[in-house]
């Protein structure tokens, strides 16, 4: 009985969603989190006319077919801005516009991330919170009076024996791409880039995108929305199951007939 393996389809997508679900609520406080949608399609159909009457069907446009259910076709990411939030932490920066952070692994590969909550390793450098080093050669000394993150991503200090005038000790590296849900996400708030997402497009600070000091980019989940996808979601997942039941009392009935 099709209505079996079509409704258990639809059980295993229902779940599949409420999990995205629950990952979009758990990152709700997640620096620089990015939500994701999963997306469905319908799966094949068979036509369901005999021989005899498939001209009759075919010539009235009404063609009988039974679909097999559904499947998972994606689960893609929302990489719309979040809100800001200040933290009044000098190292701290957030992105006012498209774009991402480059930051550098131990091999010398080259990630992406929204989150700006920057800090300094033993040796000054410029880091993640994870001690990825942030691309752009930044390195801020420690007897530094002052530090200034400009909009173009200029990073500037004051030295302790100048009260005064401000030295450039790096510059941030911002880049785009022209398929943003082709990025692979890693955990950590890092993305890599992928064929299906392009080559990074470098960003022009300053202009199209603002580098802002002292603030952190807050996730992008809509408390609100998530909730209502999970009773819309559970709502499905029951009524899927309703059919599952319906047909197994169906076969319990056409198997206790008799002649």
């Amino acid at each position: 009985m099709r209505a079996l393996f079509a409704a258990a389809s639809g059980m295993t997508a229902q779940q599949t969603r409420i999990d995205n679900i629950a990952n979009n609520l758990a990152n709700v406080n997640t620096t620089g989190f990015k939500k994701s949608r999963a997306v469905f399609q319908d799966l094949f159909y068979q036509e369901m006319v005999g021989s005899a009457d498939e001209t009759a069907d075919r010539a009235s446009g009404a063609v009988a077919q039974v679909g097999a259910g559904v499947r998972m076709a994606s689960i893609e990411k929302d990489h719309t801005q979040g809100g800001v939030v200040q933290t009044n932490n000098l190292l701290h920066v957030a992105l006012d516009g498209n774009g991402y952070l480059a930051v550098e692994t131990e091999s010398g590969d080259q990630l992406y991330t929204r989150d700006g909550s920057f800090t300094q390793d033993a040796d000054g450098n410029l880091v993640t919170t994870s001690g990825l080093l942030v691309a752009g050669n930044i390195n801020i000394p420690r007897d530094v009076q002052n530090v200034q993150i400009l909009r173009d991503g200029t990073v500037q200090v004051v030295m302790a024996d100048d009260s005064t005038e401000f030295t450039t000790v790096g510059q941030l590296e911002v880049s785009d791409f022209a398929n943003r849900t082709g990025l692979r996400s890693l955990g950590g708030n890092l993305y890599a880039e992928t064929p299906e997402s392009g080559e990074p497009i470098s960003v022009d600070l300053g202009e199209d995108v603002d580098v802002v000091q002292g603030f952190l980019e807050t996730s992008n989940v809509d408390v609100a929305d998530e909730l209502i996808q999970m009773i819309m979601a559970q709502r499905a997942y029951e009524l899927n199951s309703k059919v599952i039941q319906a047909a197994d009392e169906a076969l319990q009935m056409a198997a206790s007939l008799r002649r």
